[in-house]
């Protein structure tokens, strides 16, 4: 019985600990999927507000081009409110708000389809007199409400179900250091029965000593185990205590640990969600500037005097070069939070390197430059998104042009090598003859909003942005982006990429 105790406790111990344990897991999936509503109901209803503000463009200006993210809208709003109801199941009143929100979704592209119609069809006037009737923005506020609803109902729920995941976090915890106590008393108990063993053994030896000499040298060694058995107790009672502090120690600096990174988490957010809902607030005015100016530009709805040509045409240069900063930082903000998906597949090298210079040539052309794409093995095949590796390799090869002094000279090669682990990857890279990076900007010139060159009388513009947007492209594909340059003697980013595996390597 006496052995069977301390067993019996340390396996109540265990038990509690794994129960704990199990239910801090469910408690972090349910605080998943609330987090997932959030985020859903969110992004439906900016899907929902770029599709209106490209139909508004449009019809301003007629310009296709505006059609994109009403296009867009159409899957990705299936794919939202799908993931939506998946994740609200369970919560009846979420799914009949959610139920009432796809019937007015639904109307609302309807909507928005026969706004487009009618100014393809007839012309701006008959969709302008459809969008005056209010009826797309009745809908649009009863969105709004219904999805604030679910956002509100998601975001308590959301706070009670971490409340419950912390209280069940601190019960394990405590459980563990109440186990780690109970383990220290279980040896110190095993401890006295040693050491009483030992002095019931040193009396036994005397007592036979008297009796019997030929046992006295048994009971000496008797006596010098008893004698060794009491420094292992007092060792281990010292390590025992070491435990504890230990203990105590690692618990505190988790405490401080996870405080730390919840605040960095809290304003790494906070500073995703501004930098976003700005850029998108700051497009929809651009976007309808843009539109004015055009109207303006073709006579609509008076004839422009010829000497305001030019004031318009600065004023739609002004608001493209805007809109392309803004855009670049509503990219870092979706890049940054992880907001960007990728089309994995097999992309062969060589063809894709053909296809940066037709997009790039006028600005060749232009500053003078020597361009040269070095041919690569035709078999040269990288796992990634074809758009984003493009995307990447445009805007080094833009940067080169930009800093590169007239009549430089800018290369683009690619070729297979090991990786840091000895895996395979692919690593293209664009070179140029430019002035170079002094070696204390190696590193900063990916962090976002940083430019070699700064202050007012800097010779080119830009946020900053495209260096870190590129980065996290490269690493979200698996690979990366690095630099090495020497001033004066120009600089060669290199991209990092997997080698595709052949089937049957």
């Amino acid at each position: 019985m006496l052995a069977a105790g301390p067993a019996f406790i340390v396996l109540l111990l265990g038990a509690l600990t794994l129960d704990g344990v199990l239910r801090t897991r469910d408690s972090r999936v349910l605080v998943d999927r609330t987090r997932n509503v959030i985020h859903y109901a969110g992004a439906t209803l900016s899907t929902l507000q770029d599709a209106e503000t490209g139909q508004r463009g449009y019809v301003l200006t007629g310009d296709t081009a505006y059609l994109a993210p009403y296009e867009n809208a159409v899957a990705t709003l299936r794919a939202d409110t799908s993931e939506l109801r998946v994740t609200m199941s369970g919560e009846p009143e979420q799914q009949a708000r959610l139920d009432s929100t796809d019937r007015l979704i639904q109307s609302k592209m309807r909507e928005l389809g026969q706004t487009v119609a009618l100014r393809t069809d007839v012309g701006t006037a008959e969709a302008v007199k459809l969008v005056a009737t209010n009826r797309g923005k009745l809908a649009m506020d009863t969105i709004r409400s219904l999805l604030g609803h679910i956002d509100s109902s998601a975001q308590a729920t959301l706070v009670q179900r971490e409340a419950a995941e912390s209280e069940r976090g601190q019960v394990v915890t405590v459980t563990l250091i109440a186990g780690t106590l109970a383990a220290v008393l279980l040896a110190l108990f095993s401890n006295m029965a040693l050491m009483r063993y030992g002095y019931a053994q040193e009396k036994l030896a005397r007592d036979l000593d008297i009796s019997n000499s030929q046992l006295n040298e048994q009971a000496m060694e008797l006596e010098l185990q008893a004698q060794q058995l009491q420094e292992q107790a007092a060792e281990l009672e010292a390590q025992a205590e070491d435990l504890e502090s230990a203990n105590r120690d690692l618990t505190r600096e988790m405490k401080v640990s996870e405080a730390a990174r919840s605040v960095a988490d809290t304003a790494n957010r906070a500073k995703s969600e501004f930098l976003a809902v700005m850029s998108h607030e700051l497009r929809t005015p651009l976007n309808a500037i843009a539109g004015y100016a055009q109207l303006m530009q073709m006579g609509v709805p008076e004839p422009v005097p010829a000497v305001h040509q030019d004031y318009i045409m600065r004023i739609q240069a002004s608001q493209r070069h805007l809109l392309g900063l803004i855009n670049a930082v509503l990219n870092f903000a979706r890049t940054e939070a992880g907001a960007v998906s990728y089309d994995m597949h097999d992309v062969p090298v060589g063809a894709l390197l053909g296809t940066i210079e037709p997009l790039i040539a006028p600005q060749m052309a232009a500053r003078g430059h020597h361009y040269e794409c070095v041919p690569c093995d035709r078999a040269l095949v990288a796992r990634a998104d074809t758009d984003k590796v493009a995307q990447i390799l445009l805007n080094l090869v833009s940067n080169a042009i930009k800093f590169t002094p007239q009549g430089g000279e800018i290369t683009l090669s690619a070729e297979a090598v090991p990786g840091a682990s000895n895996a395979p990857m692919v690593v293209m890279r664009v070179h140029d003859t430019g002035p170079g990076i002094p070696p204390e900007k190696l590193n900063a010139i990916f962090d976002p909003f940083v430019q070699v060159e700064t202050g007012l009388s800097r010779s080119t513009d830009g946020a900053g942005l495209g260096l870190a947007i590129s980065r996290n492209l490269a690493q979200g594909m698996s690979g990366d982006l690095t630099v090495e340059s020497e001033v004066g003697a120009g600089s060669t980013f290199s991209l990092w990429l997997p080698l595709a595996t052949v089937a049957g390597d």
